[in-house]
């Protein structure tokens, strides 16, 4: 008998968190999905509403500030001890930051250093917490939400925007996770846990609250297709960062 997968996703309660819990319960009921809120009241107005619209899968809510190390130590020894593994790991929670006086020292410096804590320095913290219960999977997967802001190839050969605060944040995260990936090639037997495969994944400009272009985007469910697509096979290779465009997955250089 195939045990459930045990899924935990971060910054659930809205945006994309949210539509990839309402996509990915909508096409694995059989899933249990663990969501993380720093909001309690959000958080289960959230699972309320995907039941209320019919999603049948199982969730239960965690209030988890991932800037908080107490409270994520907290999450990883409660996930332990009801379910003993995680299978999937999805560090969604982040935030933007784009200030108007680009110029400032002050400003750079103090904005910069949010944005590496929240979206670098937190999700590494998140996945050194947890390997030990992805280790514990037969197909364990840590799926990080970067950007296409944080691909330096497509930065330098395509016209995006330059933001580089933000963009700095997500070129970093690309570097955690290619790193974190080569550890795992590293692992010379199953002694040592299951490989687990990192990936980064670019949803595209969404129509959230993250950034200022959200009336411009898409909606968060289309945006959480690519999450989807790597949480229900198990053919992409770990280390890689992919986008779902055109009706298919595509891979992003980094």
């Amino acid at each position: 008998m195939t045990t459930p997968k045990t899924i935990l996703i971060t910054g659930a309660n809205k945006g994309l968190g949210l539509g990839i819990a309402q996509v990915a319960a909508t096409r694995d009921p059989s899933a249990h999905y663990i969501l993380t809120s720093r909001n309690v009241e959000a958080g289960e107005k959230a699972i309320q509403d995907m039941k209320n619209s019919g999603v049948e899968a199982s969730f239960e809510l965690l209030q988890l500030d991932i800037t908080n190390d107490a409270e994520i130590l907290k999450a990883a020894e409660y996930v332990n001890t009801k379910h003993g593994k995680l299978d999937v790991l999805i560090n969604n929670a982040g935030i933007a930051k784009f200030p108007e006086n680009m110029s400032s020292p002050s400003t750079i410096r103090t904005d910069l250093a949010e944005l590496l804590s929240v979206n670098v320095t937190s999700v590494y913290c998140m996945c050194e917490a947890f390997r030990p219960l992805l280790d514990r999977s037969s197909q364990p997967k840590v799926i990080n939400i970067t950007s296409g802001l944080g691909s330096i190839a497509n930065i330098l050969n395509t016209k995006m925007a330059s933001l580089p605060l933000y963009g700095v944040s997500k070129v970093a995260l690309n570097g955690l996770t290619a790193h974190l990936q080569a550890g795992e090639n590293a692992k010379k037997d199953k002694a040592e846990g299951s490989k687990i495969r990192f990936y980064t994944v670019a949803p595209g400009v969404l129509n959230t609250t993250l950034v200022f272009l959200h009336n411009k985007g898409k909606d968060p469910a289309v945006g959480a297709e690519v999450v989807v697509q790597l949480l229900m096979s198990d053919e992409y290779p770990g280390g890689t960062q992919w986008e779902f465009k055109d009706d298919k997955m595509q891979e992003i250089p980094w």
